[in-house]
């Protein structure tokens, strides 16, 4: 089963349970998926089967989009209301020009300290260990990018963001330090992921509908990648050369390449993935291959 599904996950459910799960009912032999969303939040989630797998470090998820409920007044262990309650403040109601105007002061390059429920490593060990045996952790400050906030709407204690930002950004930092300065603690109560990369939640599938039966709706590979179509006597010379081997493809196939990532397919089926280098010129250098099915 080689097919990509992007899935509204559920509140509550880890994402390699998602995963696990859909992988049983659809009897894949291997599942994978990118970008791991909180028990906590919903939205996006992207999986990938058996040889779908292997494009998975091909994908380009560089920006993601996120709706984003804060609370005012409380700070928890986790930055999220599934924590334990650290500290409280005083709340009032924020009127949605406040943040209008609280927002912009993200918007750009966006250093900051991430939650010590995380999966940061330190010295090879996720730091969320670390924090449930109530260690304390001193995080190296990370850096992303916020490209654009929108603020939906806001009331006593609350307020509703849409936010657009680079891979890496922890949105429950996000909102601990939005709240820090409006001058109250803060807390995410509620995260869905809207978008990740070309993936969207208008195109995902309900996560217990599929498992009551329900027919899926696949991604199609074509979304991602460019394909160029080769002939029985293409693949059996692409076959002798190895998994990311540096080859000449132009010549080798007398084919075009102008793309920097181009799957190659045979009577519709996925043969291969190339990366493709060019020089300054924007003319053709060479490709490394990955095969959906070879392994050596």
């Amino acid at each position: 089963m080689n097919e990509i599904i992007i899935v509204d996950k559920p509140y509550g459910l880890t994402s390699s349970y998602v995963v696990n799960k859909l992988k049983k009912y659809f009897g894949a032999s291997k599942a994978g998926h990118s970008g791991t969303l909180d028990p906590l939040a919903t939205g996006v989630l992207v999986v990938y089967f058996d040889d779908m797998t292997k494009i998975i470090p091909f994908i380009d998820e560089s920006t993601k989009k996120y709706k984003v409920k804060i609370l005012f007044g409380i700070e928890t262990d986790t930055l999220d209301i599934s924590g334990q309650i650290l500290r409280t403040s005083k709340v009032k109601d924020y009127s949605q020009i406040d943040f209008l105007d609280v927002v912009k002061n993200f918007i750009g390059d966006y250093d900051y300290t991430p939650p010590s429920f995380s999966a940061i490593k330190i010295k090879g060990v996720p730091s969320y260990k670390y924090a449930r045996q109530g260690r304390s952790l001193d995080l190296p400050k990370k850096k992303s990018i916020i490209k654009d906030i929108e603020v939906i709407n806001s009331g006593i204690s609350i307020v509703n963001l849409i936010v657009k930002s680079s891979r890496g950004t922890y949105i429950r930092a996000l909102a601990r330090d939005i709240g820090q300065h409006v001058g109250s603690f803060s807390t995410v109560s509620k995260l869905e992921r809207l978008e990740t990369g070309k993936f969207k939640i208008e195109d995902s599938n309900d996560y217990y509908s599929i498992l009551d039966g329900k027919e899926p709706s696949f991604f199609s590979l074509d979304k991602l990648f460019p394909f160029i179509e080769i002939d029985n006597n293409d693949v059996d010379k692409i076959s002798k050369q190895k998994n990311y081997k540096k080859v000449d493809l132009e010549e080798l196939i007398d084919k075009k390449i102008q793309n920097p990532f181009i799957i190659m397919v045979n009577s519709d089926t996925p043969i291969l993935i190339t990366t493709n280098k060019f020089n300054n010129n924007k003319e053709y250098v060479s490709s490394e291959i990955k095969f959906f099915s070879k392994k050596n």
